[in-house]
């Protein structure tokens, strides 16, 4: 199966299984926790809510055997990024009490 035809997920297990099997352990169990994978069009999107994450996976060392694993399945274009994490329903609540006098009604 060509790269164009998997699902970004696809490719991602794929590249994740490629680390395995290349002994490339610690990239391996960091890679298996991520999720969050898109195309951006013919960027490949890698992206993590965790500061740690990002950090480690844009060290040299590791974004160069990132750069091999994604090439071994055609991907040249990628880029790995801080995703902000989503307010939750209590955190938007509080901020439209604060602009309508805590008078916000939520209904289904």
């Amino acid at each position: 199966m060509k790269s164009e035809t998997m699902s970004a997920q696809m490719l991602w297990g794929k590249v994740v299984l490629y680390l395995r099997e290349h002994n490339d352990r610690i990239l391996h169990v960091m890679c298996g926790d991520i999720t969050d994978v898109e195309y951006d069009g013919d960027e490949f999107v890698i992206s993590s809510k965790e500061d740690y994450v990002v950090n480690m996976l844009n060290d040299k060392t590791n974004y160069d055997e990132l750069k091999n694993a994604l090439g071994a399945f055609n991907i040249k274009k990628f880029k790995i990024q801080k995703k902000q994490k989503q307010a939750s329903n209590d955190e938007n609540i509080a901020i439209l009490n604060k602009f309508f006098d805590n008078k916000t009604i939520i209904t289904d």
